[in-house]
């Protein structure tokens, strides 16, 4: 449903407003159609009439123009070329002519607004009916074509020329029913008809001879018509009081000109007819003085200037006839939408954009969309219109692991394109799953550095692992490292963050033992903080991974608490027992001080005895030193070189 005529028409209530609007140029890119009876052209005076035809059309504007009474191709030929492309060369072109009984009609069209044109001919007693199906630029399918038939019935009044008009009508109607129910057309022309109630108009309007073909006014304006006031503002002819190249005279008193529509075209839906867009140009019978009975220049007509009146007179004694028609919606989307990569739980939602690129004032596009497994989509009917565009948020269900795809159905009223496709794609991943193992997920572990003498620490590895690692699952980004404890473990270099998937993520870890306490145990928490690949929503942190690290530093040589000096006349000897690990004694001596500081050795031995190969003339004091890889134990108790008790001073 086209809703501009409810926003712009019904606001013009006053009648003044109403005329003003009447020779107003309709806003937008509707397809105006025009019915225009061109009064036997060009007869003696084409060339003296062709700048009326060119001042009265080009008021209106036609997109499709349709008109009756050409002598032959050649007229038709003339007046598209001096009247319609007069100045602007390609403007117009004229569709297949046929030159049959009498006078003929003819079809007009702009190339660039509407794109093929099929004729077929109805032949009748009298003059033929044209059948013209045209189609807007821009749209292919059949709704949105419309039959276009063009009759000129027999004229005059009487009973004998009212049934020379229902056979013509009968013709065409037969043609019509040819078609399936429901399609878009309109019969135009000088019907010649005074009043709805002739046999002719009955059998046009009404469904006896079938559902196929039946029309109806726009307007609604049935009675009639002949000499009656009240119909004042629809009349169309006759434009002189004065007859000029053979008019008919009399002023403005006969409705003959009319273009009467399908149901299917009045029903706001796709091709449809505009309201109040239906109008008589130049009939300006509302406001006073009125034009009832008057020709259409005097008195000074209140809607047209008066070049353009004056041409209405001289130009034909018919009034053109022209309404408006909505086009159909033109959809427009992306051909895709990609929704990355993921993670499981994440948030997963892409704005869908659908477009009604139809041109001003066009159907409303109306859209439902059907999502395919593993996607949502808003549920319902939507209408956008013309010009507009309306935003849907499609999402992609992350509740599991997988690579997603599929088509997202339009199902809209886009008569070309009922059904339009978007392919749906995204890839959803597991968590990551942080361990300190490969084989089992875990993340506690242990980094044991042994027991060992100073400078026989190694460096040790600690790893973090993606557990279980596959295509379908998130890297383990280990962003940051702790160790908590003992300030004698490091990582080697420092800690660099790492994204972990099928290889572990590794860093060195080395234990200091300079200056460390022998026989002391030293302990630390190594924790690698973990989370999901980053850049990817719906990334969480995830479980830390702790390391224990431990290392213990081998207890040194028990110093020797029993050494004890035998002398006899010539020798002196130092005996002790032997303690674990000693790889050799060093003994320190000194013959003055009995608390000296140890600093060179006196000599050294692997046995738990030494005897001094210079005994002391007089005093000499003694301890000895165990050696375990280089390095000495404690001081042993003091002894000395005679048989005094030195109190063991270590």
């Amino acid at each position: 449903m086209n809703r501009w005529h409810r926003q712009i028409f019904h606001r013009w209530i006053p009648l003044l407003a109403i005329a003003g609007i009447l020779a107003t140029p309709f806003p937008g890119s509707a397809l105006r159609i025009a019915q225009y009876n061109c009064l036997n052209y060009p007869g003696s005076t084409g060339p003296q009439r062709d700048p009326n035809f060119r001042q009265v059309i080009s008021q209106f504007d036609p997109d499709v123009l349709v008109m009756e009474e050409f002598s032959g191709y050649s007229n038709m030929n003339q007046f598209l070329n001096n009247v319609l492309n007069y100045g602007q060369p390609g403007t117009y072109a004229a569709a297949s002519f046929v030159d049959g009984y009498d006078t003929d009609n003819a079809l007009f069209y702009k190339p660039d607004k509407v794109d093929t044109v099929f004729h077929y001919v109805i032949g009748t007693a009298l003059r033929d009916i044209d059948e013209w199906t045209v189609w807007p630029v821009g749209y292919s399918a059949t709704e949105a074509s419309i039959r276009l038939y063009v009759v000129h019935l027999k004229a005059s009044q009487g009973s004998d020329n009212e049934a020379k008009r229902l056979a013509e009508v009968q013709c065409m109607r037969a043609r019509m029913e040819t078609f399936p129910v429901g399609q878009n057309y309109m019969v135009a022309g000088d019907f010649n008809i005074y009043d709805s109630g002739e046999p002719a108009y009955i059998n046009m309007t009404s469904p006896d001879s079938g559902l196929a073909g039946v029309v109806h006014d726009p307007i609604n304006r049935v009675g009639n018509w002949h000499t009656t006031y009240s119909f004042r503002d629809v009349h169309t002819q006759s434009t002189q009081t004065v007859s000029y190249a053979g008019g008919a005279t009399g002023g403005m008193d006969d409705r003959f000109d009319q273009i009467l529509i399908s149901d299917a075209c009045d029903d706001d839906e796709g091709i449809s007819y505009i309201e109040s867009t239906y109008i008589a140009f130049g009939n300006d019978a509302l406001l006073e003085p009125g034009r009832y009975d008057h020709a259409i220049n005097d008195p000074p007509n209140q809607i047209v200037d008066d070049t353009t009146a004056n041409a209405l007179y001289y130009a034909s004694d018919h009034l053109p006839v022209y309404l408006d028609v909505q086009l159909p919606a033109k959809i427009q989307a992306a051909a895709s939408l990609a929704f990355g990569t993921v993670i499981v739980g994440a948030t997963a939602e892409q704005n869908l954009r659908i477009y009604n690129v139809a041109e001003l004032p066009a159907d409303e596009l109306d859209v439902e969309l059907s999502a395919p497994t593993g996607f949502t989509a808003p549920s319902g009917s939507y209408a956008i219109d013309a010009q507009d565009s309306s935003d849907f948020t499609i999402s992609m269900n992350t509740a599991s692991s997988g690579s997603k795809s599929g088509d997202l159905e339009i199902a809209c009223d886009d008569v070309d394109d009922p059904t339009v496709d978007v392919a749906l794609s995204g890839t959803v991943l597991d968590h990551a799953r942080p361990s300190t193992q490969a084989g089992v997920e875990t993340t506690g572990d242990t980094l044991d550095f042994g027991t060992h003498a100073i400078d026989e620490f190694s460096d040790l590895t600690a790893q973090a692992h993606n557990y279980d690692y596959n295509a379908l699952q998130a890297l383990l980004n280990v962003y940051d490292a702790q160790i908590t404890g003992s300030t004698r473990f490091s990582i080697i270099g420092g800690f660099s963050p790492a994204d972990v998937g099928t290889t572990p993520g590794s860093w060195d870890v080395q234990f200091d033992d300079s200056g460390a306490q022998a026989g002391s145990t030293y302990t630390a928490d190594l924790t690698f903080s973990t989370r999901d690949q980053q850049g990817l929503s719906g990334a969480t942190d995830l479980s830390d991974l702790t390391y224990a690290l431990t290392a213990t530093v081998e207890e040194g040589l028990s110093p020797v608490d029993d050494l004890v000096i035998q002398k006899n006349l010539t020798t002196l000897t130092l005996i002790w027992t032997p303690k674990s690990g000693a790889e050799l004694y060093r003994i320190y001596s000194d013959d003055s001080d009995p608390n000296f500081t140890p600093t060179t050795p006196t000599d050294s031995t692997a046995d738990d005895s030494w005897t001094d190969p210079s005994p002391p003339a007089q005093n000499r004091y003694y301890l000895v030193r165990g050696v375990k890889d280089g390095s000495e134990s404690e001081n042993s108790n003091r002894v000395g070189s005679f048989d005094r008790d030195l109190g063991n001073t270590k």
